[in-house]
């Protein structure tokens, strides 16, 4: 009964310390980060490619093109730098652009990101930085 108890044992604390995006070779241990997911993105091939087809469909769905005093659109170039925190949370930390009314613009879609899964490192969540250019 020890015996079996002692393989129980043994068997739970191995399968508890494995983690996700580890790998060891030898005496070389590679950790890899995994990248936010979208919701919706969470059994795409390649959940990069969803992430920003998903950011770009809010672009155009959400974004509302500000005017310029004679009535024309207004339109520019804009980065945002943002990080998605540790509980999957889109932080906008700058919006660089030489237009007031486009920054304006783009926190009121910025506000519209949804929750995500938060990336990942060696399987425990981590905040992750991303600097996405826009031409509006």
């Amino acid at each position: 009964m020890k015996n079996l108890l002692l393989i129980v044992f043994f068997l739970f604390t191995t399968l508890g310390f494995g983690q996700e995006g580890v790998k060891t070779e030898g005496n070389t241990v590679k950790v890899s980060e995994i990248a936010a997911v979208w919701p919706g993105c969470d059994s795409a091939e390649n959940k990069e490619k969803c992430f920003s087809q998903k950011f770009l469909e809010l672009v155009k769905t959400t974004y509302k093109y500000p005017r310029k005093d004679t009535g024309d659109f207004l339109r520019g170039k804009a980065t945002i730098k943002m990080h998605i925190d540790k509980k999957g949370v889109a932080k906008i930390d700058t919006i660089e652009t030489e237009e007031p009314r486009i920054k304006a613009a783009l926190e009121k879609m910025l506000a519209k990101l949804p929750k995500m899964t938060p990336a990942k490192k060696a399987g425990k969540p981590i905040s992750i930085k991303y600097t996405i250019p826009l031409d509006l």
